[in-house]
């Protein structure tokens, strides 16, 4: 594992009841220790951003959008406008909000009293750097959104928003950066020069940083496993899986780092992650096999052995499943 990727174990929630203390320095205490957990996270991130779109609706027009596998953010630059979601909820869309679509979920936007509605089929040049997304008249636009789909994962394995199921709307209202980071994210996707992916990858770790912050506030988390790198014994567990991933980890040993009973540290991790100990540990495998099948001149069976698989044929079956390439069809991709 690379210097400095380890999880910090930090505990907010031992300032939140002691006796004696004022709000004033519970608060401060607080904030030093969601940097210090932002900063970590942030150090190890893996991160890949889709192409940005502009959205622009007139007044009464409805705009359905597709559904993702990643996960979409809808940053509101101009006008006010609602989230149809497929439940048939509506969420509020002011200037300066932005919206956090979990992968898979059914949504369009809107503006105002609907009375028309359009799809995005045919819509965009693909050739153009910046795809422009209408509904309505194009002299009428009353809402004006830039939506972008991100995949961003923790030190190779623990996807950010992998435990997000509902949409959430935050409110940056108060801060002039993030709108700055998104109107600098569509100069750059209409200029695309020299170094752009590198811009916006910048630019968009900036936007995460602001999002997380706001989560990391929040009295109930959004974001389960953020407030469960707090957990001391969540935080063991995860480094040694992560530090670890050839280790013959099984639900006794990883319950043990935990200190937990067996029983227990399963479901306390399931709730956490969304999934069972094995899933993740074999999750963390696989995509740090692709990191070494990208990165090095290991061979396939080298790494195997290295991400804790018995053999290569195992590794290579797992692979398939995970990526739906072979381990070699994989490296061919980036030789």
């Amino acid at each position: 594992m690379r210097k400095g990727s380890k999880v910090v174990s930090l505990r907010v929630n031992s300032f939140r009841q002691s006796p004696g203390r004022g709000l004033r320095i519970y608060l401060k205490k607080k904030m030093i220790i969601i940097t210090m957990l932002l900063e970590t996270l942030f150090e190890n991130l893996a991160l890949k951003v889709d192409p940005f779109a502009a959205c622009r609706l007139a007044d009464g027009w409805r705009l359905r959008l597709p559904c993702r596998d990643w996960v979409t953010f809808h940053y509101t630059l101009t006008g006010n406008g609602e989230l149809l979601l497929g439940s048939g909820e509506l969420l509020s869309l002011k200037p300066n909000s932005l919206a956090v679509m979990p992968p898979g979920l059914v949504h369009s936007i809107q503006c105002g009293s609907v009375s028309n509605e359009t799809g995005v089929d045919g819509q965009g040049d693909p050739n153009a750097p910046l795809c422009e997304l209408v509904a309505g008249p194009v002299d009428e636009e009353a809402l004006t959104i830039a939506c972008g789909r991100i995949q961003v994962s923790y030190a190779g394995g623990v996807g950010l928003f992998d435990h997000l199921k509902e949409a959430i709307v935050l409110d940056f209202s108060d801060s002039s950066q993030m709108r700055g980071i998104f109107e600098m994210l569509i100069d750059e996707y209409r200029r695309a020069g020299a170094a752009s992916a590198a811009m916006m990858t910048a630019l968009m770790n900036q936007c995460l940083i602001q999002v997380l912050r706001r989560l990391s506030e929040e009295e109930e988390g959004t974001l389960p496993w953020l407030s469960a790198l707090d957990d001391p014994r969540m935080a063991r567990v995860i480094d040694t899986i992560l530090e670890h991933p050839e280790r013959p980890h099984t639900l006794e040993t990883l319950a043990d780092v935990a200190h937990m009973s067996r029983s227990t540290f399963i479901r306390h991790f399931e709730q956490c992650f969304g999934r069972t100990p094995m899933e993740y540990v074999r999750d963390v495998r696989l995509r740090r096999g692709a990191q070494l099948l990208q990165t090095s001149g290991q061979s396939v069976d080298g790494v195997a052995g290295k991400v804790g698989f018995s053999s290569r044929s195992h590794f290579s079956r797992a692979f398939q499943e995970q990526f739906g390439l072979s381990p070699k069809e994989f490296r061919s991709q980036y030789q």
